[in-house]
């Protein structure tokens, strides 16, 4: 019998997943423990493992689609074995009809929407073409889908002129290399051997020696990401059409992984919240002193894990900073689970260090390191990236003095925190004396937390740097 494979629930928050992208095409041996597929969420991409070995006979989701958690998206069994019908609930085993010839896999239905019961009528094909036998969209490959994507190539209009049914990959080549007449087009590795998050492969778009700018634009709507933001906004009209037309030598990617997960919410974060942003320079003198002693000691605390545990210590001090808006409801946050913003290949990652301000500053050190280190190598679990109510942002480590951070949802601010500057002022004798002063940057969601609650938790901030003692008792 054929083994689902199903979207799994990463978390209790975890409603629906989205497919990044299948490592295996259909026809292709599965080891169980093996790397299937990359999901995202919304906070954070992974990797699905196949639960047991065999082959994998069709999928019902391309690249991609929003699944709901627990829908069947694909199967694994023997090869040439028969396939049920439909993409049923986890546990059903239907058997193809008398007569009906090899079920045919579907990609999600037409209307698109994560909720839809679009395993009624889905269907798998035996032998290899993950294929859609939904009214309307036109039968192809999850590789196909992808390099049409890539290509900018019209799947139907592929299917009409090379008469394929249904479209694979080599097809879209052969259509994008007929549309730029080339002989040939560049093409990204197929599902098994592509490689795996978001390390894309680099397909030229070539175009031909007549191809002008002006002769074959690539006129591009409204991205998705924008416009599934902007869709709820009455009265919003998308902006036409812009033309754009890449070079030789120019590389396409799709927006997905962990910076489409970005995108997505620093688009929401930016339209649906109205910010304001409070900037604050603070002597720095005692905190890299009380640095330095605790380096003394053996230990390498950073002037990072200061900040969190200072941010931790102030937020604990203002309880007007600890709120979420959901559902409409003002949510007013006991604990405080802070998050801190992590740079890495992959694009940002936010994990959250969970009762900071229960924390010593050496538990706070072990855990921001343990947690950095984990999501630059993409080895953090999702519940790890979920209910912060605050979160830090540090770029003085890259010489950026200042900047306007962005409130990331549900969370309604955001500490920047600025490079050290070595300042001249007046000393207490008259003279000219030297010190180090570190700049602020508070976002806030305007309409959660006013800019003077903002502006006095800046100032118990500033009064625990600049009295660091504060910070470690």
């Amino acid at each position: 019998m054929a083994a689902e494979i199903i979207m799994p629930k990463a978390g209790m928050a975890m409603e629906t997943g989205v497919i990044v992208q299948w490592f295996k095409e259909p026809g292709d041996t599965v080891e169980a423990g093996e790397a299937l597929l990359e999901i995202e969420t919304d906070k954070v991409t992974m990797e699905v493992e196949a639960e047991v070995s065999g082959v994998l006979l069709g999928v019902l989701h391309d690249a991609g689609d929003e699944v709901p958690v627990t829908r069947t998206i694909g199967y694994i069994g023997r090869a040439g074995e028969a396939l049920p019908r439909g993409g049923g609930p986890s546990g059903s085993s239907v058997s193809p009809a008398p007569g009906a010839g090899p079920p045919v896999p579907s990609a999600r239905p037409d209307s698109g929407s994560a909720g839809d019961s679009g395993p009624a009528g889905e269907a798998l094909a035996q032998g290899g073409g993950s294929a859609s036998a939904v009214k309307g969209k036109v039968p192809a490959t999850p590789a196909a889908r992808r390099l049409a994507a890539e290509y900018g190539v019209d799947l139907a209009e592929a299917a009409r002129t090379l008469g394929a049914s249904p479209v694979h990959a080599e097809a879209v080549r052969r259509f994008a290399a007929r549309s730029s007449g080339e002989s040939a087009v560049g093409a990204p590795p197929s599902g098994g051997q592509q490689k795996k998050s978001t390390e894309y492969a680099e397909a030229p778009f070539t175009a031909s020696p007549e191809t002008t700018p002006s002769s074959a634009p690539f006129n591009a709507p409204l991205d998705d990401t924008s416009a599934r933001a902007l869709a709820g906004i009455s009265g919003f009209v998308p902006p036409a059409a812009y033309h754009f037309q890449p070079e030789p030598g120019d590389t396409i990617e799709p927006l997905a992984g962990i910076r489409g997960v970005t995108a997505r919410r620093m688009v929401t974060g930016h339209l649906m919240i109205p910010p304001t942003t409070l900037h604050r320079d603070v002597d720095a003198d005692a905190l890299l002193a009380l640095k330095r002693n605790i380096r003394d000691g053996k230990v390498n605390v950073s002037l990072n894990d200061l900040f969190l545990a200072a941010a931790a210590r102030a937020l604990r001090r203002c309880p007007w900073m600890r709120v979420s808006l959901f559902n409409n409801q003002v949510v007013r946050r006991e604990s405080v689970h802070l998050g801190m913003a992590v740079a890495g290949e992959r694009g940002l990652l936010v994990p959250v260090i969970r009762d900071a301000e229960r924390r010593s500053i050496i538990e706070l050190h072990d855990l921001a390191a343990d947690l950095a280190e984990r999501a630059r190598s993409g080895k953090l679990r999702p519940d790890e990236m979920q209910g912060a109510v605050f979160s830090v942002s540090n770029l003085g480590m890259y010489g950026i003095t200042t900047f306007t951070p962005v409130v990331n949802p549900p969370e309604a601010a955001i500490l920047g925190v600025g490079a050290v500057r070595e300042v001249l002022r007046r000393g207490p004798d008259g003279g000219v004396e030297e010190c180090s002063r570190i700049d602020l940057s508070l976002t806030l969601d305007h309409r959660l937390i006013d800019g003077a609650q903002g502006a006095l938790f800046l100032r118990e901030l500033a009064e625990l740097i600049e009295n660091p003692v504060r910070i470690v008792v």
